[in-house]
């Protein structure tokens, strides 16, 4: 293997998957077979990898946007063939030798993941809250809330402003637990239907498309044949919290990226 070129790895399989299958492939692709499992790969210009170009890279969106497209599209168009163990983006060996060692040390590891993995897929569940109207009918319909209001209505005007504060603490907490309650109850619902479920970090304000507040992030590992009770009990949540601003969405099929926990490998010479 020259110097000027890595070995990427995008994904391992048990079986040889249909390569043919991958559609614009932008890289030929061609298989590493060891210690029972078939790596998929491509080989890739040593240049933009290299920590420095790299590092710079990565704050050019445009790079990143259709780098890892084109990662994510290569992982997906095999998992349609074979049930796979995804690698992370910018998984590189040196030559086609130092990933036929790490195979070798991880061998049985990938194969007791792919064992498990076979028949299911990755499902995304994210809940959204429209916090400011779940708030609005808490201060209206809340009783004791609205036992406050009241009391606020008729006192003098320094208990007036003791009382307004622990009104407005009473509804901060309200609204937590109200918040809380449901993710939870969400959780609960969902995982019925899956075999595992990973909690992700809640995504801030400004970085969802979405203009409310994200509650849940998670992802749920889903049997193929269980697919349809998963999408129907997200529906069914959407129709019970219509009336408390709750919306749950699900995506998916995804590769089992969160249900993988791997080294990732960078440049193994």
């Amino acid at each position: 293997m020259d110097r000027e070129h890595l070995v990427y790895l995008y994904c391992v399989t048990a079986q040889p998957p249909d390569l043919a299958s991958v559609e614009d492939q932008p890289d030929e692709l061609y298989l590493v077979r060891e210690a029972g499992v078939c790596a998929v790969v491509s080989l890739v210009e040593a240049g933009p990898f290299e920590p420095s170009n790299l590092r710079r890279n990565l704050e050019d969106l445009e790079w990143v946007a259709a780098e890892t497209t084109k990662h994510e599209r290569i992982v997906e168009a095999v998992m349609r063939d074979r049930c796979v163990v995804p690698f992370r983006f910018g998984t590189l060996f040196h030559t086609d030798e130092n990933l036929m060692m790490q195979l070798r040390t991880d061998g049985e590891q990938l194969k007791a993941l792919l064992e498990h993995l076979e028949g299911k897929a990755e499902w995304g569940v994210k809940a959204y809250c429209d916090t400011q109207t779940l708030e609005n009918n808490l201060r209206c319909q809340h009783g004791p809330v609205s036992n406050l209001n009241e009391a606020i209505r008729l006192a003098p005007p320094g208990r007036a402003f003791l009382l307004t504060k622990k009104r407005e603490d009473l509804v901060k907490a309200t609204l937590a637990g109200r918040v809380d309650q449901y993710a939870e109850q969400v959780v609960d619902a969902l995982q019925t239907a899956g075999v595992q479920m990973r909690m992700n970090k809640i995504l801030p304000p400004g970085t969802t498309s979405r203009w409310d507040t994200m509650i849940l992030n998670a992802a749920l590992l889903v049997a193929n044949h269980d697919v349809r009770t998963f999408v129907d009990m997200a529906k069914t949540l959407n129709e019970r919290y219509a009336d408390q601003s709750i919306v749950v969405e699900c995506s998916g099929p995804w590769p089992p990226y969160n249900f993988c926990d791997l080294p990732r490998t960078v440049a193994h010479g």
